[in-house]
């Protein structure tokens, strides 16, 4: 009975072990675990939602309503003297009498709101908050490709190690059995100590290659964690199934404008600060209102029932012409020319953009001419080897020439494997391409 009960534990904490860790694929089943964990793609989301807002906030700077109600309570504790010809008061002529004016309690409650009516500075302002999203967006588009293109490249520098991990423990195997043929050589004295020490080294850099090649791998997976936000306690997993010797002719490759567009987006925000920053002169038109009620008594009360309340109003119109100085001017002259630099940026990016497609093709077609001839050429090489071993067993040839077209069949096979990933990352380039546009 206990020992079930252990079994079990131990079940449910392996299979808590399995899930925990996350398998990928193909790059694409990446890309998509990598949308919803990066913090990049979360903060760009995060951008768009903040000029959202900030759009509304310019809807309502147009006419900039202002105001203010305020509540006054006042103990006047002396209260002010003023003069007065005595004769009102029954006096001699031509002197005068102090009077206390006023009262000892006054309540204030005043309104007052003011609403601009011609204010250029605000529409500009709302038709820039309009383009800030559309370049927030735009620019979460450039994030998330860049992103998709850093961790696709990541991806193929894994899957190429894996693949060259795979042939190492292979040619470790193979640089063994080259060791106790040339070892059992020696024991029959067919050849000298130094062949068995080169064989030796031959299997111990082996058998090193492999080790490094175990490091890189490491130190890949934690840049692909870097790159996807992935926390250092989450496992995840390579398991390549996407085929590295199956690839089409002449994939479709569609028009990305995305980064175009951004930069003619970058232009028209220019041009706009420029136009609000010269708006900044323009007079503005305000109406405003104001009422205020009062109430005076003598008992202290804030509120008092049975004393009045003394109303008054006003409305206007009042224009607003701002002064020129110098900051506004540096200002203006800097705007202009950000807007020209922009300008420039987007021919710029209009060439890039016309010659992107020419790129992703060439490099794609590059990758896989490279890939069909090294094929070819470490299918040779390895006929070459296996020749080559077969006569060194007959002691038709040296070891010294059999190590070399072994080493030969390693490098070529290295290189076979680099150029098929090359072409997997071409041809993710291209789909990635594709899709964020």
């Amino acid at each position: 009975m206990k020992i079930t009960i252990w079994l079990i534990i131990i079940s449910l904490f392996c299979s808590g072990t399995v899930q925990s860790q996350k398998i990928f694929t193909s790059v694409d089943s990446l890309l998509s675990y990598s949308t919803s964990k990066s913090i990049s793609i979360q903060s760009g989301y995060i951008r768009i939602d903040q000029a959202k807002k900030a759009k509304l906030a310019a809807l309502l700077s147009i006419p900039d309503p202002t105001g203010n109600t305020s509540l006054s309570y006042t103990h006047n504790t002396k209260l002010p003297v003023s003069l007065f010809p005595a004769e009102i008061f029954g006096g001699e002529a031509g002197t005068y009498k102090e009077v206390k004016s006023g009262v000892p309690y006054v309540t204030n409650f005043t309104q007052d709101i003011e609403i601009k009516l011609l204010n250029v500075n605000g529409w500009l302002n709302l038709k820039l908050a309009k383009l800030n999203i559309e370049s927030s967006t735009s620019e979460n588009k450039i994030t998330i490709k860049e992103l998709w293109e850093n961790i696709a490249t990541t991806y193929c520098n894994i899957v190429s190690l894996q693949e060259e991990l795979a042939s190492t423990l292979e040619n470790l195997n193979t640089s063994d059995s080259l060791l106790k043929i040339t070892q059992n050589k020696l024991n029959e004295g067919v050849i000298k100590q130094q062949d068995v020490n080169d064989a030796n080294i031959n299997f111990l850099t082996t058998k090193e290659n492999k080790n490094q090649i175990e490091y890189l791998i490491k130190q890949q997976y934690l840049a692909l964690k870097i790159l996807c936000d992935i926390p250092e306690q989450e496992d995840i997993e390579i398991v390549n199934k996407t085929s590295l010797t199956e690839f089409i002719l002449n994939p479709t490759i569609e028009a990305n404008n995305i980064a175009l567009a951004n930069s003619m987006l970058k232009e028209q925000i220019a041009l706009a600060s420029w136009k609000q920053e010269k708006c900044t002169k323009y007079p503005t038109i305000s109406f405003f209102q104001s009422n205020t009620s009062q109430q005076n008594n003598t008992r202290g009360k804030l509120f008092d029932n049975s004393v009045k309340w003394n109303s008054s109003s006003y409305l206007g119109f009042k224009i607003k012409v701002p002064m020129p100085s110098a900051s506004t001017m540096s200002e203006t002259t800097k705007a202009k020319y950000d807007y020209l630099l922009a300008k420039k940026n987007t021919e710029q990016e209009k060439i890039k953009s016309e010659l992107t497609i020419q790129q992703l093709i060439t490099n794609y077609n590059k990758a896989l001419s490279q890939a069909t001839a090294n094929k070819e050429i470490f299918l040779l090489k390895k006929e070459n080897y296996e020749k080559y071993l077969d006569l060194y067993k007959e002691d038709l040839v040296s070891f010294d020439r059999a190590l070399d077209s072994y080493n030969a069949m390693v490098n070529s096979n290295y290189t076979l494997v680099s150029s098929q990933v090359s072409v997997l990352a071409a041809k993710t380039k291209i789909d990635i391409n594709n899709r964020i546009k």
